[in-house]
């Protein structure tokens, strides 16, 4: 047996065709065996077959190879039809990879021994010696604003939105719906006989609004980029057109009427507008926002004229929501905080000339003593604190409000905080706050996970202006700040704030679609476990030099 096996391990080395082919045995596919007219046939399988083929079964015919060809040909699954890159990316595309292929060093060369392994050692040093290596040319300024071109046009691949972000926003959207029938049952039933009117407008934007989300989550963001010049220069002119024949109302003039039902507030456009034009023109200057001539200078020029346009309409918690924006933007593009710090303080001595004007002059009286003249200037302050005051932890009951049966102004719209602080109590202004922290959570993490920057910058600029004015909102009802009239995101009543912060949504969420998992997460177990492992590496390292 030892014998056996010796010879036959003789015939299977490669150097003994005949010995590797009754060793290896050919395999055919079954699939080309069951065209050729048996389920597992084949020559090597019919000769195998005659040592051990039962009885009966008649032998099977070979096959030549063109009747293999053939059944080949017909097992081929067709190939999708790929898309082409259009001609100029080609082109492109083929120079840089020439010119990284032309100063890439040459791969390394396998070591020789022998006799002469020494001398063509001594050669082949003396040749890479007389060689410069070359190190791979950086890109050039049209280079680089051509790859950008090209990876507009490059379609990609979108993933799943952020769930999370969606649910915050359909609960806050869900929250206020029924907030509003709550907050305006009385008033509606009092001035048009049905409990339901003004329910019944703020349920049609809210559907309009949703499918807004619907329309920008589905439109790559990027595409924004081209329209966003044109969008602002419709943007500035909206905000001319409503100084000239807009609606004062509150004592702003913020609204251009379109009959007896539609109102616009152009205002609340400007804010996504210039979100997504800022966004563009950081990402295209690069590291020219930290100087002051192409940097500083012009950025203070756009949103010193839309933040003039406001203030003009009167609207100064609208302003100070832009300025927020627009700044945190600026910041997240590498700005010189030098520069920055010193148009902060600018900015600032401005908004407090105006702050001084008119009755914004006897709001900064109110919040400095709320309980004063509090059936004038301090009513609509004096009331919200009443109203928070009164819904004690748990509140009074959904629709159990006093305060919105005439005695708190606009309880439906910038003073809804205060009906939730009574019907609902602390739990539910507590719950409210934490949505809009996880929605700010979300949304800076979207930012700081994009792989552009355009898409981090629009994703700063938005999740900003709506965690901002939430705040302003609170703040206002709460006398954390100078009142200002400005509505809750999601919550309060009102078509064109609703839809269009639906819409900056629905951009969150296409963004959401292209971001960068990192290989930890910040909150995820392993890193929480090397943070505790560190930490105790570091208070023994401790322990050691204090005991020596």
């Amino acid at each position: 047996m030892p014998d056996e096996r010796q010879r036959q391990a003789r015939q299977a080395r490669p150097g003994n065709q005949e010995g590797r082919r009754k060793a290896l045995p050919h395999l055919r596919s079954p699939a080309l065996e069951a065209l050729a007219g048996g389920d597992g046939a084949g020559q090597g399988q019919s000769e195998r077959g005659k040592r051990g083929q039962p009885a009966g079964r008649p032998p099977r015919k070979p096959v030549s190879s063109q009747a293999y060809l053939a059944a080949e040909e017909q097992l081929k699954v067709p190939s999708l039809a790929r898309k082409k890159l259009p001609a100029r990316a080609v082109r492109l595309l083929d120079g840089v990879l020439d010119r990284v292929e032309q100063a890439a060093p040459a791969p390394a060369r396998p070591q020789r021994s022998g006799l002469t392994a020494g001398w063509r050692r001594r050669l082949l040093a003396e040749e890479e010696s007389a060689t410069v290596t070359a190190t791979p040319p950086e890109l050039s300024e049209e280079e680089q604003r051509r790859l950008e071109e090209l990876e507009m046009r490059l379609p990609r691949v979108a993933g799943k939105v952020d769930h999370w972000l969606l649910i915050v926003v359909l609960a806050l959207l869900c929250f206020g719906l029924v907030m509003v029938y709550s907050a305006s049952s009385f008033i509606s039933a009092s001035l048009y006989g049905d409990a339901s009117y003004i329910f019944q407008r703020e349920l049609l934007w809210a559907v309009l609004g949703v499918i807004a989300m619907l329309v920008t989550m589905h439109i790559d963001y990027r595409l924004w980029r081209r329209f966003s010049l044109i969008g602002m220069l419709l943007a500035l002119a909206l905000l001319v057109l409503v100084l000239k024949f807009g609606t004062s109302a509150y004592g702003a003039t913020r609204w251009l009427t379109f009959g007896s039902f539609i109102s616009f507030q152009p205002s609340e456009l400007v804010k996504l507008v210039l979100a997504l034009y800022i966004a563009d023109w950081l990402a295209r200057k690069g590291k020219q926002v930290r100087t002051f001539l192409y940097g500083l200078a012009p950025f203070v020029i756009l949103v010193g004229v839309v933040l003039g346009l406001v203030l003009l309409e009167k609207d100064m918690g609208t302003a100070v929501i832009i300025a927020v924006a627009a700044t945190a933007m600026f910041f997240s593009a590498g700005a010189n905080i030098a520069q920055l710090l010193l148009a902060l303080a600018c900015g600032g001595l401005v908004f407090l000339t105006q702050a001084f004007r008119g009755y914004r002059y006897f709001r900064l009286l109110g919040f400095l003593d709320p309980f004063r003249d509090v059936t004038g200037i301090n009513l609509q302050l004096y009331q919200s604190l009443l109203a928070l005051g009164s819904g004690g932890w748990f509140g009074l009951g959904l629709g159990a409000s006093r305060q919105k049966t005439g005695y708190l102004p606009l309880p439906y719209i910038d003073s809804i905080f205060a009906i939730i602080g009574e019907e609902l109590g602390f739990i539910g202004c507590a719950t409210v706050m934490l949505l809009f922290l996880w929605l700010a959570f979300r949304g800076f993490r979207l930012a700081r996970r994009t792989p552009d920057l355009y898409g981090s910058l629009l994703a700063t600029g938005i999740t900003t202006w709506l965690v901002v004015q939430a705040m302003i909102n609170i703040g206002s009802s709460t006398a954390s700040i100078p009142y200002t009239g400005v509505p809750l995101p999601f919550i309060s009543f009102g078509g064109s704030s609703l839809v269009v912060s639906m819409a900056a949504v629905g951009v969150l969420l296409n963004i959401s679609r292209y971001v960068q998992e990192p290989d930890d997460p910040l909150f995820s177990r392993r890193t929480l476990e090397l943070r505790l492992k560190r930490s105790r590496q570091r208070a023994a390292a401790r322990t050691r030099q204090s005991a020596s």
